[in-house]
């Protein structure tokens, strides 16, 4: 522990107008750091310094250890450098192999371990803010560790989790919390006692708030600056090669679609406006990238409506390969995605996308894109063939879309937007 003493020295640092640099433990469980280095990511990691205001960043998966197999799920916290400035720790969901065969007791001990660990680390590096990615367990860890440490609490919602639960009938967090109740009422302990909470979009702001969230201490953090640069970059300026494409068998027009494959995300609705497509005549085919638990569903679901032939399955893919491969689509299909909407948009590629959770805020009907009534298919193989059949419309609102996203989406105003936030709950807690 005392090698970490060698970094994290920037506490004496000035940023901008005289203003010391700070010091953030995000935590965050999107991701591994084995994760964000093979998908590139890194953006979404670098990002966390905001410019430099953060001059150490401790990043935090607590739960790390589930995507290990063996013995490497088991053991202390192991810590990895991201940068001189930039920690990566990552917990394990059991202290022992011996005590695989109780799970809970197994993994109790693992985080009361990583809690002291991260305490430990925070006041080496004398931390300012504690930021979490969620309300549940991110949410109960963090309100610990603000609470021993003194500082103030933020959060950034990037999911409506109340949407979630109309979807699935399920809890988010099932493994961990079983049942949505004790979800609803962990929700209503964490978000009261944050002192900034940031929706990624408006949507997600008004569920914080309707669930306990301060309105005085609410703000939106858009997605811009976790964008990867290659997706600002022209659409006319990226690589019109088609070798990713041809590399997985297609040719021709194709519908595109980014986004786990799970049933939040109405992964099978693009099938079904796959199949209306074809059976209207139409030589199209259909592209998934992302990865998700609906992937052997969806094979077999292709093969009973007959389209097998023509679906294909990217898997998870860096940026730069998403990047490359976006504006050579004819359609991107959108019943629901998050961060990927804003990379459609910037692609300057006609969007479908369903009337749910945010996606209105940046596809408008007849204006950025065709917006059709959630869960509506059929409206959306509608909207698509009209599209398809009509390249000039479907350019002009490719084009506008992607004017919004730059707008909208910009990632030096987004994140003086973040600084600025910060400075003020940060100023606070100093004056209090």
């Amino acid at each position: 522990m005392g090698a970490l003493l060698i970094y994290g020295q920037s506490n004496g640092k000035l940023f901008g107008a005289g203003r010391l640099v700070k010091s953030v433990m995000y935590l965050d469980m999107s991701f591994t750091l084995k994760m964000f280095r093979e998908r590139r990511l890194q953006q979404a990691l670098e990002s966390r310094t905001l410019e430099g205001y953060f001059g150490t960043v401790v990043s935090v998966h607590p739960l790390a250890g589930l995507f290990e197999c063996g013995i490497g799920q088991f053991g202390q916290p192991v810590l990895d450098l991201v940068s001189k400035d930039h920690i990566f720790v990552e917990g394990k969901i059991g202290i022992s192999q011996l005590l695989r065969f109780i799970p809970p007791l197994n993994l109790l001990l693992a985080q009361i371990s990583l809690t002291r660990f991260l305490l430990k680390i925070a006041r080496e590096k004398h931390v300012d803010l504690i930021r979490i990615g969620d309300p549940y367990y991110l949410g109960l860890l963090g309100w610990l560790l603000s609470r021993l440490l003194g500082v103030p609490l933020a959060i950034r919602v990037c999911f409506n989790y109340d949407h979630h639960y109309e979807v699935t009938g399920k809890a988010v967090f099932p493994r961990l919390f079983r049942f949505r109740w004790l979800e609803k009422r962990i929700e209503h302990f964490v978000f009261p006692r944050c002192a900034l909470v940031a929706g990624a979009n408006k949507n997600n702001l008004d569920y914080a708030i309707a669930n306990g969230a301060k309105p005085e201490c609410g703000v939106i953090f858009r997605y811009g600056n976790l964008i990867h640069p290659d997706h600002f970059v022209d659409p006319k300026a990226r690589s019109t090669n088609r070798e990713k494409t041809r590399a997985l068998g297609m040719t021709g027009d194709f519908l595109m679609t980014i986004s786990r494959l799970e049933s939040i995300k109405y992964s099978q609705h693009n099938l079904l406006v796959l199949k209306r497509l074809r059976d209207s005549g139409l030589d199209i085919s259909l592209l998934y990238v992302g990865d998700g638990s609906l992937r052997g569903e969806l094979e077999r679901m292709a093969k009973e409506l007959g389209v097998s032939g023509q679906v294909f399955f990217a898997g998870n893919q860096s940026q730069e390969w998403i990047a490359e491969v976006l504006p050579q689509a004819s359609v991107v299909l959108s019943p629901h995605m998050g961060r990927a909407l804003v990379e459609a948009c910037l692609a300057g590629i006609p969007v479908v996308a369903y009337d749910v959770e945010w996606q209105s805020e940046l596809i408008r009907d007849d204006v950025t894109g065709s917006l059709v009534p959630a869960e509506d298919w059929e409206a959306m193989a509608r909207a698509s063939a009209q599209f398809l059949a009509d390249s000039a419309e479907a350019s002009r609102l490719g084009g506008r879309a992607r004017v919004l996203a730059l707008d909208m989406m910009s990632p030096e105003r987004l994140t003086q937007i973040e600084i600025q936030a910060y400075e003020k709950i940060l100023n606070e807690k100093k004056h209090q």
